[in-house]
């Protein structure tokens, strides 16, 4: 194969050429061998499968589909379901001709070259006839044995890079070069190209290298950056393990969805920038003394970067769309955000105003997690956006800044809708205090009405006072608690105390106890007894005196 356009730089379709190209010689060598001679089943199986993922990775289907075919009929081979014998390999042989002839036109392809592709995939399929059930069940798991031992290698790798990121931002959240390492450590991983087979994979990597890119960007908190990297340490880890043992992540892991709510975290965390004279108090000044330098506005966005911008749209509506649990479509989302960051700065036209204006809305829709709530709906707007952006070189600007408009207002009805509903509206009046909680009526004054004897204070009052002007009398405690009131006698405390006869029985008592004894509590009845014995010496206290006798009533006079 040449290489396509010396004097030009190479894209992803020139790069396609060139590894599809070197692919396709090797397989040629591999069905060269003399006739007889079978090629080796395991290499024609890899490079057959290495070219139907170099044709997706640059998004040429009806290659990838053709290639498909050729990988179904090497495994045919490799498992003695057909023959290797001079028509097999004829078949080979001209597959892989045909093949060759499909990459040379990937820069200049027609609809014609996609029935050709699709009709050669079909035909080779039909010849490889239906895997064993032990290939058929391998295939549902995901990769082979060896591809799953490369997924896991590397896995631990970037998880080892990502938990040592984390520990250095906690040290220094200035740290540069740990970074650096966890790319160094994701470019394995993001060449393999069955990778999109293992979902959630291409997303959570996605999401580590935006998150680098994004590092150091202001207002997002250092600590924030280091726990999201833990996060990914965990999760890369998890799908490591789950690719070694089963073949395919769980896209619903715990570890996925904590990375992808950390995103989310983070996305929120950035600033709102804010007027700063809505800083001052509402007063009479001075607030804005002198206005300084603002910014200099961005270029404006030429007719083909909004195509550009339109195409990409359309491509994130289509991801949001397929992604196949809430955790992929959250990381979707996040790739999203930047893309919104960058489009809110534009500005420069009408039409470039109001692609501004739709991605700062579509950006707090973002934050607000529509993508994931109502992910066709939102899909179904970021498509018309970018179907009009993608008219844009086409036709007049003013017209398609009109229809953007639309659709920004769209999402805003949608971001409404999504909104938890907000606690209704009463009338200040309905919060007035009712009549049976109002203040405490006055007391009656003259002539005034008396009110009630109601069970609260207001009525106990009335009540006193009713009681009071019938001639009860002023109030008294000792009126009220009655002649029993005294109580109990008072006792001198003295005679709660051993003494004499009873103190000496009580340390026998306590004699007995020692003998069983022993620390602390020996130690307490030796001072007890020692007590005892001073209060046997004692006297007892002598009896309380009786109470006076009664007075005796008044002797009448004749």
């Amino acid at each position: 194969m040449t290489t396509p356009n010396p004097g030009a730089p190479l894209g992803m379709s020139d790069f396609f050429v060139l590894e599809a190209g070197e692919y396709l010689e090797r397989l040629d060598a591999q069905l060269q061998a003399p006739e007889g001679t079978a090629p080796a089943p395991d290499e024609f199986v890899r490079l057959a499968r290495a070219l139907r993922g170099s044709a997706l990775m640059a998004s040429h289907q009806a290659i990838a589909r053709a290639a498909s075919g050729l990988e179904a009929l090497a495994r045919a081979v490799r498992e003695a379901r057909r023959p290797w014998d001079a028509a097999t390999r004829q078949i080979a042989i001209r597959a892989v001709d045909d093949l060759k002839i499909f990459v040379r036109r990937a820069t200049s392809w027609t609809e014609a070259d996609t029935a050709k592709a699709e009709a050669l995939g079909s035909q080779l399929e039909q010849l490889g006839g239906r895997p064993s059930a032990q290939i058929r069940a391998a295939e549902v798991l995901g990769l082979d044995a060896g591809a799953r031992a490369f997924v896991a290698r590397e896995g631990a790798a970037i998880a080892s890079a990502l938990d040592r990121a984390a520990q250095a931002l906690r040290t220094n959240p200035l740290a540069h070069d740990p970074l650096q390492h966890v790319l160094r450590a994701l470019q394995p991983l993001r060449g393999l190209a069955a990778l999109s087979d293992l979902p959630p994979l291409p997303d959570l990597l996605e999401g580590i290298e935006r998150t680098i890119g994004e590092f150091g960007r202001p207002g997002v908190p250092p600590r924030e950056t280091g726990e999201l990297f833990q996060a990914a340490a965990g999760a890369i880890a998890k799908a490591a393990r789950q690719v070694a043992e089963r073949g395919r992540p769980d896209p619903e892991a715990p570890e996925f969805q904590a990375f992808a709510a950390r995103l989310v975290r983070l996305e929120d965390a950035a600033p709102e920038v804010v007027p700063i004279a809505s800083l001052y108090y509402a007063d009479s000044g001075p607030h804005v003394v002198r206005r300084g330098t603002p910014p200099a506005r961005p270029a404006t966005l030429g007719r083909l970067e909004l195509v550009s911008h339109g195409e990409h749209l359309r491509q994130a509506a289509d991801s949001l769309e397929r992604a196949p649990s809430a955790t992929q479509r959250e990381l979707r989302a996040h790739t999203l955000a930047g893309t919104f960051r960058a489009l809110a700065s534009a500005g420069g036209g009408p039409l470039a105003d109001r692609v501004a204006e739709f991605a700062r809305v579509a950006r707090d829709a973002l934050t607000a997690g529509l993508a994931v709530q109502n992910a066709v709906a939102f899909a179904a707007e970021l498509r018309k956006a970018g179907d009009l952006l993608a008219r844009s070189s086409s036709e007049d600007e003013e017209g398609l800044a009109a229809q953007l408009a639309e659709h920004t207002r769209a999402v805003q009805g949608l971001a409404r809708s999504g909104a938890a509903p907000a606690a209704p509206v009463v009338p200040i009046e309905s919060l007035a205090p009712t009549a049976a909680t109002g203040p405490a009526p006055r007391l009656p004054v003259g002539d005034d009405a008396i009110p009630p004897e109601t069970p609260d204070i207001v009525g106990s009052w009335v009540t006193y006072r009713r009681l009071v002007a019938a001639g009860v009398g002023p109030a008294s405690t000792e009126a009220l608690l009655g002649p029993g009131a005294a109580g109990p006698p008072v006792v001198d405390i003295r005679t709660l105390l051993y003494s004499g006869v009873r103190a000496q029985q009580r340390a026998q008592e306590l004699r007995v106890e020692a003998k069983h004894a022993t620390g602390e509590q020996l130690r307490a009845l030796v001072e007890e007894v020692c007590d005892l014995v001073a209060l046997a010496l004692e006297s007892p206290p002598p009896p309380p005196p009786p109470p006076p006798p009664p007075p005796l009533p008044p002797r009448p006079v004749a």
